[in-house]
């Protein structure tokens, strides 16, 4: 699993699509959405506000995952069927290790700096009281990534934790369920061993860094959706999106 799980993969400093034929790039309806009057860059900081900053942030990220995925030997060698269903049912947790590994702060008291408080201001002004039932789930979200990055969480280490996240046997309708188990526990070791070389007089980390799992479950993709997504896809559905990534045409 270190070979196929290799943590250089992830250091993607550069617009997604870069590497990619042109052609290619140019089929996927989400790179399509995100080309409409914006350029692969960061944003301004006073344009985190608006509904389409905050997406477009959010949609390079996902881009990156994907990206990471589909260079994983041990993920390609799989019936794409079951590569197909990995990514769909795996992409929110995926997405938001990538949110953290990124360090993207939405730090919900700092309008200049929020891209998570847009969301939410947004969202209270279409639906009034019922905004409260957004800033429970964003806070979900920040104490996961504050959680993270109190571990200061390695390249190395966000390559297995994507690892055991990806490599789920619990997907349903698998056609090498037992395979893919097989992986995720090759992930698990890999880390562990990772964990034994450099942290040998701290035991507890790993147990710290697989509660960051645990604490994924609690935020579903359709939450990702609505809070981060739907200002670019609207009505779109992700699945569509997350097949036109991975099997570009």
């Amino acid at each position: 699993m270190a070979s196929s799980l290799n943590p250089s993969l992830l250091l993607m400093g550069r617009c997604s699509c870069q590497g990619q034929s042109e052609e290619k790039c140019s089929t996927s309806i989400l790179y399509q959405l995100l080309n409409r009057g914006c350029q692969c860059g960061a944003a301004q900081e006073r344009a985190l506000l608006s509904p389409w900053a905050t997406s477009k942030a959010a949609s390079e990220v996902l881009l990156k995952t994907v990206e990471f995925v589909k260079k994983l030997p041990s993920f390609l060698a799989l019936p794409p069927q079951d590569c197909a269903k990995l990514l769909q049912e795996g992409w929110a947790p995926l997405f938001l290790l990538g949110l953290a590994q990124e360090k993207l702060d939405f730090h919900l008291a700092s309008p200049k700096k929020s891209i998570l408080l847009g969301i939410l201001t947004e969202k209270q002004q279409q639906q009034g009281d019922s905004g409260g039932q957004y800033r429970e789930k964003l806070g979900k979200a920040k104490e996961f990534l504050n959680q993270c990055w109190s571990l200061d969480i390695s390249t190395k280490e966000y390559v297995y934790l994507k690892g055991i996240v990806l490599f789920s046997p619990a997907a349903p309708g698998l056609l090498w369920p037992h395979h893919i188990h097989y992986l995720q526990q090759e992930a698990k070791m890999t880390l562990q061993e990772h964990m034994s070389s450099l942290y040998p007089g701290a035991p507890s980390r790993l147990s710290q860094l697989l509660l960051t799992l645990d604490a994924l479950r609690t935020i579903s993709a359709r939450c990702i959706t609505e809070l981060f997504f739907q200002p670019i896809i609207g009505n779109t559905d992700m699945g569509v999106l997350l097949l036109e990534l991975l099997y570009p045409s």
